[in-house]
């Protein structure tokens, strides 16, 4: 049984981790759902340099929030960790806090920079760069979304 500091506390550290895993994935699936559609419809067609500049500037955008949002959300699960009688589930969180941010840099650093200098939407190689982008981005996507399930579901006992 906690001591009635140790649960406040871990209150505290709960508010602090789920919401920056919930704005990292709210980020993740606007742009996913909203923002990428919205500028593929407006300027793919019509200049496909600027909407690739466009869309690496924001998934390089999304990759900095999700080093942020990501380190705040391992620090906070292993400070609740500390203080755990069972650390498993903290430390479960934190790994794939950290996969997912190694899937975001892999993404950053290796895939967009090919998508960027593609200029046909229709050329076989720029499609498998885009399934692959899509896949790496779903990972990161369902990795902080177990991880937040897990710290909201997560008791003090």
């Amino acid at each position: 049984m906690r001591s009635r500091r140790s649960g406040q506390r871990d209150r505290v550290l709960a508010a602090i981790e789920i919401p920056a895993l919930g704005i990292w994935l709210g980020a993740l699936a606007g742009f996913a759902f909203i923002s990428a559609p919205l500028t593929f419809r407006a300027l793919a067609l019509l200049d496909m340099r600027r909407f690739a500049a466009l869309t690496a500037g924001s998934l390089g955008h999304l990759t900095s929030w999700g080093y942020v949002l990501g380190a705040i959300a391992i620090v906070a699960a292993l400070l609740r960790a500390a203080t755990a009688g069972d650390r498993t589930w903290d430390l479960v969180r934190a790994a794939l806090v950290a996969v997912a941010l190694g899937l975001a840099t892999y993404e950053q650093r290796a895939v967009v920079p090919l998508m960027e200098t593609t200029t046909n939407l229709h050329d076989p190689a720029f499609l498998a760069l885009h399934q692959r982008s899509t896949r790496l981005y779903s990972g990161v996507a369902i990795l902080i979304l177990v991880a937040l399930v897990l710290a909201a579901a997560r008791r003090d006992e």
